[in-house]
Order: C-alpha cells, then sequence, then structure tokens
C-alpha cells in the first residue's frame, strides 16, 4: 500500500513572503536613514524630551536639589573656616 502524502510539519514549512496581487508595484527595500534624516530624529527626541521634562516640573514643582547641595558646601567650608557649628547654621536655615 503507497504512503499518502502527509502534511510537512512545523519544521518543514517555509514561511513565504506575501507577494502583492499587483505585481507592477516596485518592491519595498528597507534604506538606512541619511544623516539629516538621524540629526531630524534626534532634535526630535531632545525637543520632547525637554518639552516632557518641562511639563513634569512644572506639575511637581521645580527641583531644588542644585540649590540644596550648594547651600552644604557652604555650609562645610564656614565650618572648616571658623570652626564654629553654631556662627554657620543660618546658612541652613535660609
Amino acid at each position: 500500500m503507497p504512503r499518502r502524502a502527509s502534511s510537512p510539519s512545523l519544521h518543514e514549512k517555509k514561511i513565504m513572503p506575501r507577494i502583492p496581487e499587483n505585481r507592477n508595484l516596485p518592491a519595498i527595500i528597507p534604506q538606512r536613514p541619511s544623516f539629516l534624516q538621524t540629526m531630524k530624529e534626534g532634535f526630535a527626541l531632545g525637543v520632547g524630551s525637554s518639552i516632557g521634562h518641562r511639563i513634569v516640573g512644572a506639575v511637581l514643582g521645580p527641583s531644588n536639589i542644585p540649590v540644596v547641595v550648594k547651600k552644604n558646601e557652604e555650609y562645610e567650608k564656614c565650618i572648616k573656616d571658623n570652626n564654629d557649628k553654631s556662627g554657620c547654621e543660618y546658612l541652613l536655615q535660609t
């Protein structure tokens, strides 16, 4: 008795790309972006990031981290120069 043809297993199936019905259309060939396209995308990303940071800053309030660091540096310098903590506490209160 002859063997009947079975459907190919999953490992044997080959996935073929779909061919459009209209064969007169040009093939879409992926191209590398040009330098100007890369610059445009980078600029757009930077502007979008900047706008996002501004919105978050407006909602949550400005960040005071640089001010606090500067005040701590001034306080430590005052203590080293004067050897007196009580004379430098005004830097932390303002």
